[in-house]
């Protein structure tokens, strides 16, 4: 059954829409994170240092602001 939903149904410019806008999500989510949680720039930021329901909880904000 053809469904207009699925992606092996879109068209090429609706692909890569589709990956422009999941890939601006995603950097959008990265900076969120350095910013809120004042990242220092170093290979171990703040982020490692929050345990997993802390880093559950700074994802579900996100979701909910972008």
């Amino acid at each position: 059954m053809y469904n207009i939903n699925n992606p092996s149904n879109w068209s090429w410019s609706k692909a890569f829409d589709e990956m422009n806008k999941t890939v601006h999500e995603s950097e959008m989510t990265q900076q969120c994170i350095n910013h809120v949680l004042n990242y220092p720039g170093e290979a171990n930021s703040v982020w490692m240092s929050l345990n997993k329901t802390q880093q559950d909880n700074v994802y579900e904000i996100l979701n909910q602001v972008l």
